[in-house]
């Protein structure tokens, strides 16, 4: 539902946006569809239903992790009349480790489908790896009743400044979900301590980095811009 919120804009422009947003957008909402559905069909279908859809799910977060570079390439040629122009390099780049730590998740928990709780939380830990851009954008959505955009004070920082927000709080969620596990299992899943781990680092990462010219002449060159 979050994720919906957030992205409100995709779904309210949706005949105006561009095939990238359309296959990432509609292969993203699908990825949360399955995600919820397959507690239920594991506990009220027969396993063989459950390990149909989870089929289709590895198949879906292909699609989702291919539309999301896609979507990463988009960014990094947006015009620079956009207010994130001037940090285009490190919030792309925030968006390739997001990207990379849910395609690794959903490995994770592929490799471990014969050990149901590491499976379950491996495959819980996607949520938290993609939740942060749809949570900032949906923290622009009280900000702008607060505040009109053309009272934001450099824009491009103050977006950064939400989403380091955002990503803290991600952070908190993912340390209360170890803690509870910790309570009755006397067990920390290492899927939830890297996403955790991860939403600390990318606050200094995207901070300290901004668009540093070795950052552009890198994605430059892996995406094949020039």
């Amino acid at each position: 539902m979050l994720t919906l919120l957030g992205f409100s804009n995709y779904w309210t422009g949706f005949s105006k946006a561009p095939l990238h947003w359309h296959l990432h957008g509609i292969s993203a909402t699908a990825w949360y569809i399955i995600l919820i559905i397959q507690p239920w069909l594991y506990h009220h279908r027969p396993i063989q239903v459950h390990r149909k859809v989870g089929m289709l799910g590895i198949i879906l977060a292909g699609f989702l992790t291919a539309s999301a570079v896609g979507v990463i390439k988009g960014n990094l040629l947006q015009p620079e009349q956009s207010p994130l122009f001037d940090v285009r390099y490190s919030l792309s780049l925030l968006d390739f480790i997001f990207i990379s730590g849910f395609l690794a998740s959903v490995i994770a928990a592929v490799w471990n489908a014969k050990n149901t709780q590491v499976h379950a939380r491996w495959m819980i830990s996607t949520v938290f790896w993609v939740l942060s851009p749809a949570t900032t954008r949906l923290s622009f959505i009280p900000l702008g009743m607060i505040y009109q955009p053309k009272e934001f004070s450099d824009f491009p920082f103050f977006w950064v400044d939400v989403l380091n927000w955002n990503q803290f709080l991600i952070f908190l969620i993912v340390t209360t979900l170890m803690i509870l596990d910790y309570r009755k299992e006397k067990k920390i899943y290492f899927s939830y301590a890297l996403v955790g781990i991860v939403q600390l680092l990318v606050i200094w990462l995207v901070s300290g980095l901004k668009d540093a010219p070795w950052l552009i002449s890198t994605l430059n060159h892996l995406f094949d811009l020039g």
